[in-house]
């Protein structure tokens, strides 16, 4: 009978050791991951940081490039109503040559007949 109560004691611390090194293992999991998500909660912290920085330039940005866009087309527009007035004054300047040539030329015979 004391055999049998030595016998279950040393079961017993047996099967304490065991389930002291399966704790151990679990607290160490549960470490390691804590650690992985230190790290991983940090890197998505810097990228939040990164991002609500660019969120906060994007109006600027908008603008400068919305101003930008304004003047390009502007510009266009003046370079084509440039054009456009350069090409009506050539019109207008041959077309009054041909008059004024066509009104000083001396008769041709058909003219003259």
């Amino acid at each position: 009978m004391e055999q049998r109560k030595l016998n279950d004691q040393a079961n017993t611390l047996v099967d304490l050791a065991k389930t002291h090194n399966i704790m151990y293992d679990m607290i160490s999991d549960l470490n390691e991951r804590s650690e992985d998500f230190k790290k991983r909660i940090l890197t998505l912290k810097t990228k939040l940081e990164t991002l609500i920085g660019s969120i906060h330039a994007l109006p600027g940005l908008l603008s400068q490039t919305i101003r930008q866009q304004q003047r390009d087309f502007i510009e266009d527009q003046m370079e084509n109503y440039d054009k456009h007035v350069a090409y009506n004054a050539e019109r207008s300047r041959s077309s009054s040559r041909r008059r004024r040539s066509s009104s000083t030329a001396p008769p041709t015979l058909s003219e003259s007949s």
